[in-house]
């Protein structure tokens, strides 16, 4: 049975460009419906106000990327740091993932029960709610079918459509699904790395510049766990057209980095196959 929609089905929708529709209708590739899944999750950046004690945070047991940082002055007053610690905020990174993961299941669960190929061109959307600690995250994209071709048991993913989509073919690989990972990684500032941040002079003469490396390390664990936790998602398969993004908030301990690694999981079924150039065409007729 053919998977493309048809007039008795109804009308079609499309949350595709007009050049990346095109391009996608010349690959044999029919708009059936713009499907979307979302996911409401409760997120909370709680700890950085309390104090950290041992690898305990405000009842959390510390897990993942922990690194501490001592003061180098020894006893200076009652109300100076002792150390300053990196620690990876893992209940926010879990609240994500339920995000991520019911968003995505929704959309291809509506892209099943139109009988789609798979789900092209995927815009992804996050929002907090600011009226509560509720974070919104939607996936939406346009369905789509092969003329003539039984719907696999579960439609592929990616966030690529038009001419991106159709070179990946022409490469040889086929798309998979949508791949992305996220983590965050809290600085409760030692007392060094706070003088840098606010331009402060401490005991012996001013901060020093140049790097902060707290923060520094920060970012490295961030990046580097990002990369790790989407290379495992990944079973052998390529990751293609890869986007990483960093967010930098604040709080009362000291900043956070939240690092969102996005790409395409994709899969070589043959060789490298060039399209064919177009041919020229001359007019006989007169003009």
């Amino acid at each position: 049975m053919s998977a493309a929609p048809s007039a008795e089905q109804g009308a079609w929708s499309s949350g595709l460009s007009t050049n990346d529709f095109a391009a996608c209708l010349g690959a044999g590739l029919e708009p059936i419906a713009f499907v979307q899944g979302c996911t409401v999750v409760s997120w909370s950046f709680g700890g950085l106000a309390a104090a950290i004690q041992g690898n305990s945070l405000s009842g959390y047991r510390l897990s993942g990327y922990v690194e501490q940082f001592n003061c180098p002055h020894g006893y200076v007053s009652g109300d100076h740091k002792p150390y300053g610690m990196n620690y990876e905020q893992t209940w926010i990174e879990a609240a994500w993932a339920t995000a991520f993961t019911g968003a995505l299941a929704r959309l291809v669960d509506e892209a099943k029960r139109l009988h789609a190929h798979g789900v092209i061109g995927i815009v992804e959307r996050a929002q907090h709610r600011p009226e509560s600690m509720a974070y919104e995250y939607t996936l939406s994209g346009t369905a789509v079918a092969v003329e003539g071709i039984a719907p696999p048991p579960t439609p592929f993913t990616t966030f690529l459509a038009g001419q991106k989509l159709n070179k990946l073919v022409e490469a040889g690989y086929a798309p998979v699904s949508i791949a992305l990972a996220f983590v965050s990684v809290a600085v409760n500032a030692s007392c060094v790395t706070e003088y840098q941040l606010r331009g402060g002079s401490w005991t012996w003469g001013n901060a020093p510049g140049g790097e902060i490396d707290q923060v520094s390390r920060a970012h490295d664990a961030a990046r580097s766990t990002a990369r790790e936790n989407l290379r495992r998602q990944l079973d052998g398969d390529a990751l293609h057209a890869a986007d990483l993004s960093v967010v930098r908030g604040e709080t009362a301990g000291g900043p956070h980095i939240d690092v969102t690694l996005r790409g395409n999981r994709v899969r070589r079924f043959k060789d490298f196959e060039p399209v064919p150039p177009p041919r020229p065409v001359l007019r006989l007729a007169k003009r």
